[in-house]
């Protein structure tokens, strides 16, 4: 039997609470197994979600995503990552299962960690979980951590 040694780690976030357990989670894998980590947060694409829609300001709603994305990474940066400095910081838009799938593949993820609910009940009734189809269309080993 061949021995499991991931070298690098992709934790997607959806800025949660239940993901900073999962971004922390693989933060203790990645210093066991001496692995990198890819902390990846999907802004999603509204043009693409709602369609167009001209009475929106989607490309400021998008702006302010993004820089709530900063803005908690550079929390992450100075608190749970501190002492920890193999890492590096993610942000895409688009549908959120398939970039994390694409990402893992095109970075040769070796496990990917993900929290098993994130932010709101409505959001996962309207969207579906995003772990959910990460499950279904990946390759690539996943470990969901319960909150």
């Amino acid at each position: 039997m061949q021995t499991f040694s991931p070298k690098n780690i992709l934790v997607p976030t959806d800025l949660s609470e239940n993901a900073q357990k999962a971004i922390e989670y693989a933060l203790s894998l990645a210093k066991a197994y001496g692995a990198k980590l890819h902390i990846y947060y999907v802004i999603t694409d509204l043009q693409a979600a709602l369609g167009y829609v001209p009475s929106l300001p989607l490309d400021k709603i998008e702006a302010s995503m993004r820089e709530e994305a900063e803005n908690y990474f550079e929390h992450l940066k100075n608190k749970i990552l501190k002492d920890f400095d193999n890492f590096d910081m993610h942000i895409e838009v688009g549908d959120a299962p398939k970039k994390i799938v694409e990402f893992a593949s095109s970075n040769d993820i070796d496990l990917i960690v993900m929290g098993a609910q994130g932010k709101s009940a409505l959001e996962r009734f309207v969207f579906g979980s995003t772990t959910e189809k990460v499950l279904r269309m990946s390759k690539k080993p996943i470990l969901v951590v319960k909150m």
